[in-house]
């Protein structure tokens, strides 16, 4: 449900643009704010699978919403939140002569910080590059056979990718973009996976 909420706000910033593009246009380009704000939701997945587990869930709706400063039209730098959505594994193992089920899931959110360098094609199109790096959480439940663990780590890895915007107008783009968070958790406790994010969304200049 909160995901859905996330689409719906991300449709209705774009909506609400309409009433608020007319005025922007007519004020020339350079007098334009170079800071802008933007949410993008997407397909998140686990791109390393815990063992031992069958029937997985690797893949999950996810979103992110940003914000930043475009220092010059091709060098930028943006921060983000990102929730990547929950992943989820289920078993069976035998406690004697009971077939008892085992289930696990974890759940990804970080927060990170990069520089973005942006090359401008043609009418309105551009693509661009990101690298920095981000605060990772991920939060583990596993339970079955007797026992319920719940674990909790923090990290930090690179935050990198690649994708393309399309502006509208000076103040309206949509923005497609791949990313990868490296090292998410901790191999001694929660287990360590890197983080792929495929994204669309809508940028607002201001």
């Amino acid at each position: 449900m909160k995901l859905k909420k996330v689409a719906c706000a991300v449709a209705l910033l774009g909506a609400g643009s309409t009433f608020i593009v007319p005025s922007v246009i007519a004020a020339p380009g350079p007098g334009q704010s170079a800071y802008y704000i933007g949410g993008s939701v997407g397909q998140s997945k686990y791109k390393d699978i815990p063992q031992g587990l069958r029937n997985v869930d690797d893949k999950d709706t996810g979103y992110k919403v940003y914000g930043g400063y475009q220092i010059n039209p091709n060098w930028g730098v943006e921060a983000t939140y990102f929730d990547l959505g929950k992943f989820t594994g289920n078993d069976t193992a035998f406690n004697g002569s009971t077939v008892v089920p085992v289930n696990a899931s974890a759940k990804v959110q970080a927060w990170g910080l990069a520089g973005v360098f942006t090359a401008p094609i043609s009418n309105g199109f551009s693509v661009f590059g990101k690298l920095g790096l981000a605060r990772n959480e991920l939060k583990t439940n596993a339970s079955g056979l007797g026992f319920r663990a719940h674990q909790k780590e923090s990290s930090t890895g690179a935050n990198f990718g690649f994708g393309a915007t399309y502006d509208f107008v000076p103040n309206l783009a949509v923005r497609a973009e791949w990313e990868r968070l490296n090292k998410v958790g901790d191999n001694a406790t929660t287990g360590e996976t890197d983080m792929d994010f495929l994204s669309a969304g809508i940028t607002f200049k201001f």
